[in-house]
């Protein structure tokens, strides 16, 4: 096999299934003092959309540098089951800044939604606050959506023929999904069905991109792919490499181009498939 080389020394971004999105981050001043109730959240709301059943959402505390410990309690409030905080103690050891509170919610079934709500007591809240706009409550959010049949398509892969396979290797109704209430889509495990053909089946990852009003789809950078090519990992950023990473499309035939990273960090071009998406198609029977 013959790569052409263009990037060396990066990291591989690791990504999982499950999101989570914050609208602030608070990190206040720093002092050395008594142990002092100086706290905050580091986020007024998290959201966090999860892959199976049982999901577990950190939710970080800071407070003003003491060389003291300290401990106090905060309140939950739920109207849901199967939702709680493992301890709902703060505790911090002499010099440290930062505890994590962690949500636990278990028994979770698709197109389930469950919202909380932790807030520091109101001795802790009336105490002298050094952080500006300290965050004093938090939202927390899980939600397991639904995954709705979105057709099938034909997928291409033409990054094989890097490794002296005939190309394109070609798989026949490959199952989309829809992320429920959203524009994201999932190619359901494509190179797992691309590579029995070769009896050589891989990790049985998905593909996901987002639908835009137009028909075109774009691809998150550092998207949790982790389609993996016999060691070498699908890297997907636009910022950096626009001219490797992109998506096109004609109609519902989209063309997906991406560099290649092996565990040493080195990045190599011509990673490119192709699937032609037929929308109405209905799953084929297992």
């Amino acid at each position: 096999m013959k790569f052409s080389k263009y990037i060396l020394g990066f990291a591989l971004v690791a990504a999982g299934l499950s999101m989570t999105s914050c609208d602030k981050d608070n990190k206040g001043a720093i002092y050395d003092g008594p142990a002092m109730a100086n706290y905050t959240f580091e986020t007024s709301e998290i959201t966090s959309e999860l892959e199976e059943a049982t999901n577990v959402v950190p939710v970080v505390v800071w407070r003003t540098h003491s060389t003291e410990a300290y401990k106090t309690t905060v309140n939950f409030t739920t109207d849901a089951q199967d939702y709680a905080l493992q301890t709902n103690e703060v505790s911090f050891g002499p010099g440290e800044d930062t505890d994590t509170l962690y949500v636990v919610a278990t028994n979770m079934e698709r197109g389930d939604k469950r919202i909380c709500e932790i807030e520091f007591n109101e001795a802790d809240k009336a105490t002298a606050n050094t952080f500006e706009d300290p965050i004093q409550k938090i939202t927390v959010t899980v939600v397991w959506p639904r995954l709705l049949p979105a057709g099938t398509c034909t997928f291409m892969d033409y990054t094989c023929g890097m490794f002296g396979l005939p190309t394109p290797m070609v798989a026949e109704n490959v199952r989309i999904v829809n992320v429920e209430g959203s524009d994201r889509y999932r190619i359901l495990q494509p190179l797992y069905e691309v590579f029995n053909l070769i009896g050589d089946p891989c990790e049985p990852h998905n593909f996901e991109f987002h639908l835009l009003d137009d028909g075109s789809a774009v691809v998150d950078d550092a998207t949790p792919m982790a389609l993996n090519y016999w060691g070498y990992y699908v890297y997907y950023n636009t910022r950096s490499y626009s001219s490797y990473c992109y998506v096109g499309n004609d109609g519902n035939t989209y063309d997906v181009s991406f560099l290649l990273m092996n565990s040493a960090g080195s990045l190599y071009s011509g990673g490119n498939f192709v699937f032609v998406w037929d929308k109405d198609a209905e799953w084929p029977a297992d």
